[in-house]
């Protein structure tokens, strides 16, 4: 069985992507796999990802290696400029040191100390040249290593026994082609409906509900807190009081702590004070209501699982449109923190069953060929 901690070798950092939901229709662009909800020896993603989507992970992952190749490489040249400045500025102190202190005690308008500054101030701009060729080289690292992990943690985080099936995403129409203009449209439709989640997660509960499971709660602590006179009856012992743990800490001793067994006041007293406790509870309750704006948890999973599909569905039509942009050569790249399953245009189906191989039950069986 797949679990979260499952990953397929592009790091481990923890992911917010998680897939609770699977189309009942298995069928269409589907890879079969040959273990439904296990990952698949050799190359992971073979079995979980179709072609196109695995073809676009393998891409990214050439793009992130020759990236780090360019690093390595400019990162040797840069330490090279970095040690070339440190000894220019080490033959100008030396110039300009006394002598009686090894130096040559020269002027700073001497031409061997203006011909030296001159060297330096051309290294130093080949060092902020380098520098600064290196930052988008970093940034793009960065931005595909963040999506490779995040694709690897949604493969991981996908409900058993399924893999993924290609979703057809025509770029939606642009007005006037301005395509940069239309993804940052969805953009801001999807910060409109972030907030629209935000809303829906944060709304308050119905008082009635509320209500309903504050009188459970006391009646249940009340039940806790009844004291045992059984004992009593029948033994002729003390009334038995109800008892609760406690942890304790021992001070003198480092880190100890421990646990010890006293009266449960709390729970006595609800038993004591049931209806006067719930009375006033109730009353607590309507001060903090707003059922105007409260949703109950069937409302509540609804309307979020509407914004969930409606944000995935302007993520698709944000990447078929960055996907088009850069086809013509435009300058824009995903977002880091998009979803996969936008970003490859897949959903999670059911996996197929595998398909039976011919010997398939004949372990043992000997076929003598011939007469």
């Amino acid at each position: 069985m797949a679990n979260q901690f499952q990953h397929t070798g592009f790091g481990g950092r923890p992911s917010p992507f998680k897939n609770e939901s699977v189309p009942a229709s298995p069928t269409g662009n589907v890879v079969a796999s040959p273990m439904p909800g296990m990952m698949v020896i050799g190359d992971p993603l073979g079995g979980v990802l179709p072609p196109a989507a695995h073809e676009r992970v393998e891409g990214m992952k050439l793009r992130l290696e020759e990236l780090t190749l360019l690093y390595r490489n400019a990162f040797a040249e840069e330490q090279a400029v970095r040690l070339e400045v440190l000894k220019i500025e080490a033959r100008i102190a030396e110039l300009q040191r006394p002598r009686g202190q090894g130096g040559a005690d020269l002027d700073s308008n001497d031409f061997r100390v203006v011909s030296e500054r001159a060297r330096l101030d051309r290294a130093r701009g080949d060092l902020n040249r380098l520098l600064a060729a290196q930052e988008p080289r970093n940034a793009e690292s960065q931005r595909i290593g963040e999506l490779l992990r995040n694709i690897d943690a949604a493969i991981a985080a996908r409900p058993t026994g399924t893999v993924g099936r290609m979703v057809e995403v025509e770029p939606p129409p642009v007005k006037g082609g301005d395509v940069l203009g239309a993804i940052e449209a969805r953009r801001r439709r999807l910060r409109e409906l972030q907030a629209d989640l935000q809303r829906t997660r944060c709304a308050p509960y119905p008082s009635v509900d509320r209500k309903r499971a504050m009188i459970e709660q006391v009646e249940t602590l009340a039940e806790r807190g009844r004291p045992d006179a059984t004992s009593s009856i029948e033994y002729a012992e003390d009334v038995r009081w109800p008892l609760a743990t406690h942890r304790v800490d021992v001070h003198n001793s480092a880190g100890a702590v421990g646990f010890a067994q006293m009266p449960d006041t709390l729970a006595l007293f609800a038993w004591l004070f049931r209806d006067r406790l719930i009375e006033q509870l109730d009353r607590e309750i309507d001060e903090c209501a707003d059922d105007d704006a409260a949703l109950n948890a069937k409302a509540r999973a609804e309307q979020e699982m509407k914004v969930l599909a409606d944000i995935l569905a302007t993520e698709r039509e944000e990447c078929a449109l960055i996907d088009l942009a850069k086809k013509q050569g435009l300058p824009i790249n995903h977002r880091a923190d998009i979803n996969p399953l936008a970003l490859l245009q897949i959903e999670w189906v059911l996996a197929p069953p595998p398909i039976p191989r011919e010997d398939e039950g004949l372990a043992g069986v000997v076929r003598h060929v011939g007469p």
